[in-house]
């Protein structure tokens, strides 16, 4: 069933994949170190606010994936129209849900204050939360027009566009946290306008590519016509996406309420818990882009009608995380003293983050097979019954047996990610039969 080259073409598509997707997860990543030095409750105020941000992020963000499959059997079939109503109707879809969120997160960062946090890490999130906030609308357009390129096997230009924004990030903290140059010194407002800007010369640099690029431009992103607007194609982006989105909502909502439980044990507890998962996310969107290749590759096979081969393309793709994070777990065990001192140099916050990064190799292996059987199954457009269980692992098992080993068994923030740790296997282990079944019955 596995086969070598399989795995080849997975690694061809997803390599690019796992560029980009490190390309965004490296500003959080760069923040918190270049943070770091400020202090614990800094460091807290980031975890704070990116718990609060991701969470509408990602969901935002994972609606758009729907496009890479569908701009993929659209392709295999030879749809051009199609294919110019997928891109068009994808970047409405991402401009309304943009401008959406901004609208609705930014009074609600006045509310920080109700979440029972210490009240210096409020102070400190408020602000920086503000800001943030106006990005999510140049996140959802690249985003859109990143899936669509990637949908047609051009991996390239969304991958250059999220390295340029590493140095630009790390250049512009720079200048605004420490004030260089003459810059004045923000601290952590300072990274959070950096990272805004940042992600809009992204955004600006990619439409660039697709209005102009000799591969993109021949579905003509400047050219809008009223037939452009198609309610077919939106209900289909929608019916995939949604489901989707949803499930990353159930397992992102439940990282940040552990978050918000966390911040009841204090800001080292906080400040460690940022370090571990700013880690963990790391391994993780390696085996989103793992993921994403996964799920176009079965687009392909599906758009062929070669049921055998989206079969085959799931397991070696599941095969292909699994061996990547079982390697990101010993790494995760042996330097877990080294990785904290990477971002701050607090001993107490260094020895609670060193015990958690022993948790997190633990459930790395469950980490990436779940993140790619989400994919997968978007892949065969199956997407109600995962939505199913990734609510039943964080939301019924997962997040009460959180609270109940750190609020009654005082476990404390280990405690936390154990259960969380468990939520995960529950997930990979019914997503994993799912895509069994439904592949079985279908070969």
């Amino acid at each position: 069933m596995l086969g070598g080259q399989e795995w080849k073409n997975i690694v061809r598509l997803a390599w690019p994949v796992v560029l980009g997707q490190l390309s965004q997860v490296a500003l959080s990543v760069i923040d918190s170190i270049m943070i770091g030095p400020l202090g614990a409750d800094h460091l807290a105020a980031v975890a704070l606010s990116s718990g609060l941000f991701f969470v509408p992020m990602v969901c935002a963000m994972s609606l758009m994936f729907a496009i890479s499959p569908l701009t993929s059997m659209a392709r295999s079939a030879g749809d051009e129209q199609s294919l110019e109503k997928t891109l068009k109707n994808g970047m409405i879809i991402a401009g309304v849900v943009g401008l959406f969120l901004v609208g609705t997160m930014y009074p609600l960062t006045y509310l920080l204050h109700l979440l029972g946090q210490p009240d210096r890490v409020v102070a400190l999130a408020q602000p920086y939360l503000q800001i943030v906030v106006f990005s999510m609308l140049p996140i959802m357009l690249f985003q859109g027009m990143r899936q669509f390129s990637e949908g047609l096997e051009i991996m390239f230009p969304p991958l250059v566009v999220g390295l340029i924004m590493i140095p630009l990030n790390i250049f512009g903290n720079w200048l605004l946290i420490y004030g260089n140059w003459g810059f004045p010194k923000m601290g952590l407002e300072g990274a959070a306008w950096a990272t805004t800007m940042s992600r809009l010369v992204s955004a600006l640099i990619m439409f660039s590519i697709v209005a102009y690029g000799s591969r993109l431009c021949s579905f003509r992103i400047l050219q809008w016509r009223l037939s452009d607007f198609c309610y077919q194609t939106l209900k289909r982006i929608l019916r995939l996406g949604l489901p989707g989105s949803l499930q990353y909502l159930a397992e992102t909502s439940a990282f940040s309420l552990a978050a918000l439980m966390i911040g009841h044990l204090g800001s080292v507890s906080l400040a460690a818990h940022q370090i571990a998962i700013n880690l963990a996310s790391i391994s993780f969107m390696v085996s989103i882009g793992i993921s994403s290749a996964g799920a176009i590759r079965i687009g392909q096979a599906r758009g062929r009608g070669d049921r055998q081969a989206a079969r085959r393309t799931g397991f070696s793709a599941l095969a292909l995380s699994a061996a990547f994070m079982a390697f990101c777990g010993i790494i995760f065990w042996v330097l877990r003293d080294e990785l904290p001192a990477l971002y701050i140099n607090d001993p107490e916050v260094i020895q609670v983050a060193a015990r958690l990064l022993i948790i997190a190799a633990a459930f790395q292996l469950a980490d990436g097979i779940q993140a790619v059987g989400v994919g997968l199954l978007r892949g065969m457009e199956d997407v109600k019954m995962p939505t199913l269980y990734v609510l039943l692992a964080y939301w019924m098992i997962a997040l009460p047996l959180a609270w109940f080993l750190s609020n009654v068994l005082s476990y404390g923030v280990e405690g936390i990610w154990s259960a969380l740790g468990l939520g995960l296997a529950c997930s990979a282990l019914m997503l994993t039969f799912r895509f069994h079944r439904i592949t079985l019955n279908q070969v």
